[in-house]
């Protein structure tokens, strides 16, 4: 009879071993689908400042073409009457243009980022429904042995650290990101470099003008299809 029992026993011991370690599954699992959800919600908050930055972008570009068409106008007018006027047009132009050729960039750059973003977010969310599939079968096939339900409480995990390490690292390129963009155009030049520079950037606006003008006239001279 002793005997029996201590069979029992064992047996009883190896069940409730078997059926922690589910539990222990279950809750590592639990876990890892919470930090994976954490993700997903960082991932989207990411995604809707990227795309608000976009969206500035793009509302930046718009108004800096139409600026640029209308110092384009504003030359060609001009120069009839002054051409030092037309001149100071054109320069404007130009830096109109290079400013368009800088937020095309960053455009580019930040639709980039938001594409690679969507497509995280939408791993995170198939991988999401796998997990959340596996343990629903996982739980079901546990029910079925009549092993305990697993533990409610959850313990911490080293993978929300990870999360607040990225976290942190995200928010220092962005940070980063911003202060690269504010360009330092100050600088202290050789007075007679600085007359050379004058002299030269004046013959190119005039260049440009010349050309603004030629492009113009040829619009004017082309005949009308009929």
């Amino acid at each position: 009879m002793n005997s029996l029992k201590r069979i029992f026993i064992s047996i009883k011991s190896q069940i409730d071993q078997v059926a922690n370690d589910f539990e222990n599954h279950e809750a590592l699992a639990e876990a890892a689908i919470q930090d994976l959800q954490t993700m997903g919600s960082k991932t989207r908050l990411h995604l809707h400042r990227v795309s608000k930055m976009s969206a500035h972008y793009q509302k930046q570009l718009e108004q800096q073409q139409k600026l640029a068409q209308l110092w384009s106008e504003r030359a060609l007018k001009a120069r009839k009457e002054d051409e030092q006027k037309a001149l100071q047009c054109v320069k404007r132009l130009r830096q109109t243009q290079q400013q368009i050729t800088l937020l095309e960039q960053q455009y580019q750059e930040s639709c980039k980022q938001e594409s690679t973003i969507r497509d995280d977010l939408s791993r995170i969310s198939e991988q999401l429904l796998v997990l959340k599939n596996k343990k629903e079968i996982l739980a079901a096939r546990q029910n079925r042995s009549n092993i305990q339900e697993s533990l409610t409480t959850k313990e911490g995990n080293p993978m929300q650290e990870v999360n607040n390490i990225f976290e942190r690292w995200e928010g220092s390129v962005v940070s980063s990101e911003f202060e690269a963009a504010d360009l330092d155009l100050d600088f202290e030049p050789d007075p007679l470099a600085h007359k050379f520079e004058q002299e030269e950037d004046e013959q190119a606006l005039k260049n440009m003008l010349d050309e603004l003008e030629k492009q113009n006239n040829q619009s004017n001279n082309k005949p009308s299809d009929y």
